[in-house]
Formats: C-alpha cells, sequence, structure tokens
C-alpha cells in the first residue's frame, strides 16, 4: 500500500467519527432541549455533552497535527438523520441509536488504525468506543421512566393490577428497566466478543426500591409521598428493588396490612401501614 493511499484511508475513517460525533453533539441538544420538565433526564444528559466535546477536540487536534488533508473529499458533515422528534422518549431513543451509531465508528476506525499501523489513533479509537457504548446503554436504560413520565403527563397513570401498584408504587418502570437490562446481559454473554460486551450494566440492585411519583388518590399519595423516596423495607425484611417488594407484598392476603419503610433524601426513614388491595385476577 502507498503512503498516499494510507494517510488518505486514515483521514476518512477519522473524518467519518467526526461526523458521527457531530450528530451525536446535535442529538445531545435536542434530548437537552426536550427534558426541561424532568430534572434527572437534563442532568444525565449534560453529563454526556463534555465527553464528546472532548472527543471531538481530540480527533481535531489529530488531524491538525497528521498533516493537510488531500483533495479527496473527507466527510464534514454528519450523515442524514430521522426526522427530528418531539417527545423526549423518542430523542432518547434517537440518541442512544446516535451513540450506537458512533460506536460502531470506532469499531472500524481502531482496526484501521490496527491494520496500517496508527499508533495514536490505537490509542484513541477504543477509548472512544467503550465512552460511547456505555453513553448507548445509559440513554437507553433511561427511556422505560421517560416514557412512564410522559404517559404522566396526558394524565395516564399506572394501571397495573400488581400489589405495588395497586397501592401506588408502582413497579412498572423498575420492571421495564430490569427487563431492557437483562436483555442487554444475556445477549453479551452468549456472544463474549462484542467489542461492547464489558459495558453491559452489571452493577447489584439498589439497596433499596426508588419510588416513581404515587398514582393520584392511591394509598401511597394521600399519605404525602413523593416520587424519588425509597422504600428500604417491607414488614422489617431490607428490600432491593421491585422484585423483593412484590415477593414480601404477596405474603399477605388481600385486606392485609402491609408495613413500609420510606425515606425522603437523607430523613429519617418513616413507616407507613398500607392496605394490600389489588392482585392479577387468577386464571
Amino acid at each position: 500500500m502507498t503512503t498516499d493511499l494510507r494517510f488518505q484511508l486514515i483521514r476518512r475513517a477519522v473524518a467519518e467519527v467526526v461526523a458521527n460525533e457531530s450528530e451525536v453533539a446535535g442529538r445531545l441538544e435536542r434530548a437537552q432541549q426536550l427534558s426541561a420538565g424532568h430534572a434527572d433526564i437534563l442532568a444525565a444528559i449534560e453529563r454526556l455533552r463534555p465527553m464528546v466535546q472532548l472527543h471531538c477536540d481530540e480527533l481535531a487536534a489529530y488531524l491538525k497535527e497528521s498533516g493537510p488533508a488531500e483533495p479527496s473529499g473527507e466527510i464534514t458533515t454528519p450523515p442524514s438523520v430521522s426526522r427530528e422528534s418531539n417527545a423526549l422518549s423518542e430523542a432518547l431513543r434517537d440518541l442512544s441509536l446516535a451513540f450506537h451509531h458512533c460506536a460502531l465508528g470506532y469499531t472500524m476506525l481502531y482496526e484501521v488504525a490496527l491494520r496500517l499501523y496508527e499508533p495514536r489513533l490505537r490509542e484513541i479509537a477504543p477509548k472512544h468506543l467503550k465512552a460511547h457504548a456505555d453513553a448507548a446503554l445509559s440513554t437507553a436504560g433511561l427511556l422505560p421512566g421517560v416514557v412512564a413520565w410522559q404517559l404522566a403527563q396526558d394524565g395516564l397513570h399506572c394501571a397495573c393490577l400488581c400489589p405495588m401498584c395497586g397501592l401506588g408504587a408502582c413497579g412498572c418502570v423498575d420492571a421495564g428497566t430490569q427487563t431492557l437490562t437483562t436483555a442487554w446481559r444475556d445477549a453479551a454473554a452468549s456472544r463474549p466478543g462484542l467489542p461492547w460486551a464489558s459495558a453491559v450494566p452489571t452493577e447489584s440492585e439498589p439497596p433499596a426500591f426508588v419510588l416513581q411519583t404515587p398514582r393520584p388518590d392511591s394509598q401511597l399519595a394521600r399519605a404525602g409521598v413523593l416520587g424519588g423516596e425509597r422504600v428500604l423495607a417491607v414488614d422489617g425484611q431490607q428490600v432491593r428493588g421491585f422484585w423483593d417488594v412484590q415477593v414480601a407484598m404477596r405474603k399477605h392476603a388481600l385486606g392485609d396490612v402491609v408495613g413500609l419503610l420510606i425515606q425522603r433524601g437523607s430523613e429519617t426513614p418513616r413507616e407507613l401501614k398500607c392496605e394490600h388491595v389489588s392482585e392479577y385476577p387468577k386464571t
């Protein structure tokens, strides 16, 4: 391979991921605009923006230091994107896809750097690939909560019949998030050679169940419980997530009183006595 061809192929591969990074930046900006009413999502988006800017700066520095571009039509604009999203959940979905797209671009760039031996890109590409894979998964993990939040904005509150949801302690977001995480983990476990397999979440369950905003007129809502408060224990037994709460409540018959230990922020935990009022019909 001639030196000129090697130079052109490397710079083209870099220019492509620069364009991908530009698309991610645009998706981040759109998601940030739509998340103004959701503080947690807004904070998550704002944490990602410096990463993308750092990537762009590193790649721009590489292109500048590697020499002037050849007149070979380097890609300098992002590829075509789908229609602009007007819902936060759609914007997050598109953002996650953009992160995935960027990770795949870095996979290709890394192989170019390996085969054509470009030491600096051998260092940059896998680092950026890992960051984008992490961002893609963490962004997708926000979707269950955002979908539930959007439905609530339209007055569509939880209609599930499980014991928790009947109480007002909706577990649907936690169940959706766990299902998503399990799907990623199982897929990665069955294909350990995937470049982003190490990015699949493996952290343990949190030592509590985080509540969504209780359904209006539910027992928890009438007790003044707010979204973001945590259920630490049920009937004196510590819970670490959705399934622990469900199992504990199903030890009771309908009409029984269930004791919940709930904490708001760093306040002293308080106990609430609630009635077990709802369950799926037996088939």
